[in-house]
């Protein structure tokens, strides 16, 4: 389906309509979710692929994937998502911890991966 005309159209005509939104995507992720769309379609209609193209709406595609965005964004700033909670620098706790990574690498012969999850457990 990615090597057709018709895709490639879709995909070129979605991204413009969302920069005209002030919006940005990823080209794979919108050939990815028009993809999903028309092979949904296909399906739900029991009508072959090249049939659903008629159903497809590039500016409906682009104000769905703009909305889905805008909302994501106010959900995650909202919450602080994506930041995870840190302690002051100067926590005494936090300092035990760290202390023992050079010993923690020595004991395990340099396995980083070990030495991690070792402060990940003790924090």
């Amino acid at each position: 389906m990615r090597k057709t005309k018709a895709f490639k159209e879709a995909v070129a005509e979605t991204l413009a309509e969302l920069a005209r939104r002030g919006v940005t995507f990823a080209p794979a992720t919108v050939a990815d979710t028009i993809e999903q769309q028309i092979t949904t379609v296909s399906e739900r209609l029991g009508i072959q692929v090249r049939s659903a193209w008629k159903y497809f709406d590039a500016p409906a595609t682009a104000d769905r994937l703009a909305k889905s965005q805008a909302s994501y964004e106010e959900s995650s700033s909202e919450k602080g998502a994506g930041q995870a909670p840190m302690p002051p620098i100067d926590n005494p706790e936090l300092a035990l911890v760290l202390a023992g990574v050079p010993d923690s690498l020595a004991q395990t012969g340099g396995d980083l991966y070990a030495v991690i999850i070792n402060v990940a457990v003790n924090a």
